[in-house]
């Protein structure tokens, strides 16, 4: 199943992508989410981390196959055109050796910042299932993202 999510920006969409690029907000970010940073590369146009990220909330059933962490790297380009932004995210995790993949595209244009995307994770008779939850835990990252963007950018 797809997930999607929109939240409200007050900030031209050049200060918005600009403050989603900037190595202080990323790491804002994830200590927001409560994430170990390992690395957090900021260019123009494009974030890369990798942290680990808490399992808690994830469903009960694929939590003793994760353990209490899960290691991720997230890619986010963007594309600044005029008064619209467009970008990426791809998030990949490794977990007993089956990949989790989530990819989606944003979108920043008349005051709100959009994400529609979809995960995949390959892993026989459960990845259905494992995927709406990633789906799930992916709107409750991008909440927290939209939370500290809004102290950022007010």
């Amino acid at each position: 199943m797809p997930f999607r999510h929109e939240t409200p920006v007050t900030a031209p969409a050049a200060t918005v992508v600009a403050t989603l690029t900037d190595e202080a907000f990323v790491r804002a970010f994830l200590a927001d989410l409560g994430a170990d940073v390992r690395d957090v590369v900021a260019e123009p146009g494009r974030t890369t981390a990798r942290y680990t990220v808490p399992t808690q909330g994830i469903p009960e059933v694929f939590a003793r196959f994760v353990g209490d962490r899960v290691e991720l790297t997230d890619v986010r380009t963007w594309s600044v055109d005029g008064d619209t932004a467009t970008g990426t995210v791809l998030v990949t995790a490794s977990v007993f050796g089956r990949d989790v993949r989530l990819e989606g595209d944003r979108r920043i244009a008349g005051g709100t910042l959009s994400t529609t995307g979809r995960s995949h994770v390959d892993a026989p008779f459960v990845g259905r299932k494992a995927e709406g939850g990633v789906d799930e835990l992916a709107v409750v990252v991008m909440k927290k993202e939209a939370q500290t963007l809004a102290r950022r950018v007010s």
